[in-house]
């Protein structure tokens, strides 16, 4: 479940993703029932919204699901940066770079938003497509010639060039974070709670031996869901993960806000510099090249 996205690089070895294809991991050691039981409604449609924490450091070193919606926002922003720099190096080549799939905003099943599970499953609610950038340049007609393979290799480079001139500001100190979060899992009251969470899904009707299992399970019931009845599945998925895993939440968070109080502490200076360059640069990409800054919000 780790990323290869921004966020991915970010947190190389604590990020891992909250949506239908995170439960591969493992097998499920039972079924659930075929029909869950309610929520038996679609979930609401997710939104975003552009509104900045008043300390830009909770973007970079998050404790709670909700607080890592503003880190899926500078893992989106960095990508849309290294995608419109690189359209613009094409339109300048005359070229065509290949298509790619449209950016999405990607949780973190190391922070679980069970806010945002409860209300939008785990499927296509989880995963918000941002704004579309805007062009900094003339598009004109499209060009209707595909680039050569070192063509499309320098656009890109320029492209994630652009983005690391973003990244570089907050990127060293967003993977030492990353690498302390593991540590709230250790946790003697979150492990006790997460003991008790395959007793909570079976109540449910999911019967599954540990968390991995009922991603493995939720990854199958996605996969196989008709069409028609997606959206319920999803719901009542995404419900009983966030009704179940909040004892667990509850006992990590306490560990996770003083192991960043720490981190503040250790990198007291680091932290400085951040608090004064992150948002200029933020504000600095977005006029560059076209962009808002946006997070997904229930």
């Amino acid at each position: 479940m780790n990323r290869t996205s921004l966020a991915r690089t970010a947190a190389v070895a604590a990020t891992v993703l909250i949506t239908a294809a995170c439960g591969t991991a493992a097998g499920s050691s039972g079924h659930g029932p075929s029909a869950p039981s309610a929520p038996t409604t679609a979930a609401a449609p997710a939104r975003v919204t552009h509104a900045l924490p008043k300390d830009p450091v909770r973007m970079v070193l998050p404790v709670t699901g909700a607080e890592s919606r503003w880190t899926q926002g500078l893992d989106v922003l960095g990508q849309q940066v290294a995608r419109t720099a690189a359209a613009d190096c094409a339109r300048t080549e005359g070229i065509r770079l290949p298509e790619e799939a449209p950016l999405a905003f990607i949780s973190y099943a190391e922070l679980p938003d069970l806010d945002f599970l409860g209300r939008h499953g785990f499927g296509h609610g989880t995963e918000v497509p941002p704004p579309a950038p805007a062009p900094t340049s003339a598009t004109g007609t499209a060009p209707a010639r595909s680039g050569s393979a070192a063509q499309t290799r320098r656009c890109r480079a320029e492209g994630e060039a652009a983005a690391q001139a973003v990244r570089k500001v907050y990127l060293p100190l967003q993977r030492a974070w990353f690498g302390e979060l593991s540590a709230a899992r250790r946790a003697p009251k979150a492990t006790r709670a997460l003991d008790d969470l395959p007793g909570c899904l079976a109540e449910r009707g999911y019967r599954v031996r540990d968390e991995n299992a009922f991603f493995a399970l939720v990854d199958s019931r996605l996969m196989n869901a008709p069409v028609a009845d997606y959206a319920r599945v999803d719901s009542a998925l995404g419900s009983a993960y966030a009704t179940c895993m909040g004892p667990v939440e509850a006992a990590r968070e306490p560990v996770r806000r003083e192991a960043r109080e720490r981190f503040l502490r250790e990198h007291a200076e680091e932290i400085r510099s951040l608090r004064a360059a992150l948002v200029p640069a933020l504000r600095r990409a977005e006029q560059a090249y076209g962009l808002r800054l946006a997070f997904p919000t229930p």
